[in-house]
């Protein structure tokens, strides 16, 4: 039969204030969701299909995905721990969650769906160079001497980085019809 907090003796509540001051509640919760997505998305890397060493370009199509699962369950393992980093502490975190959800949060998620949605047809350097300028653009940026060199600049390093020193594939899109 369940004790509640008054007929717990003193060391067990000791226990349980200490793991509550350790450990943020509902910051575990969503770890745990997390943890599971992550098991559950890793799984699925182990199902893909082997490709033949000609075809791998050095590295194995399920390298990459576990890479960022791997990514995520690291700092997944950090958030129940958030509020020891601050210096108020669960009520600072709390009070500040209690806010809802800016809207540009969402036009940013539906952006960047739409953007993934065309790249089989607009290719994968060619969606990089719209996140980079429109994001920004949606964001209230509006100094087009900043944009235009980021969007130019920044997929042109991250393109030259995985198809030239990684060797990794990335697929033309439109500029396959162009170059």
């Amino acid at each position: 039969m369940p004790k509640d907090n008054a007929t717990k003796g003193p060391e067990v509540q000791n226990r349980e204030s200490r793991f509550s001051t350790l450990v943020h509640g509902t910051d575990l919760s969503l770890a745990v969701v997390i943890l599971v997505v992550c098991g559950i998305l890793y799984y699925l890397t182990t199902r893909f299909e082997k490709v033949p060493e000609l075809m791998s370009q050095n590295i194995p199509p399920e390298w990459f995905p576990r890479l960022l699962i791997w990514v995520i369950v690291i700092l997944t393992c950090i958030i129940p721990f958030e509020h020891l980093f601050h210096k108020k502490g669960k009520a600072h975190l709390d009070e500040n969650r209690s806010a809802r959800i800016k809207p540009i949060s969402i036009y940013s998620a539906i952006l960047l769906c739409c953007i993934v949605l065309l790249m089989p047809w607009v290719g994968t350097a060619v969606s990089l160079v719209l996140v980079c300028a429109l994001l920004p653009l949606l964001w209230g940026e509006r100094r087009m001497k900043v944009i235009v060199p980021f969007a130019v600049v920044f997929p042109a390093m991250v393109t030259l980085l995985f198809t030239k020193v990684l060797g990794v594939y990335f697929e033309p899109g439109i500029l396959s019809k162009v170059f």
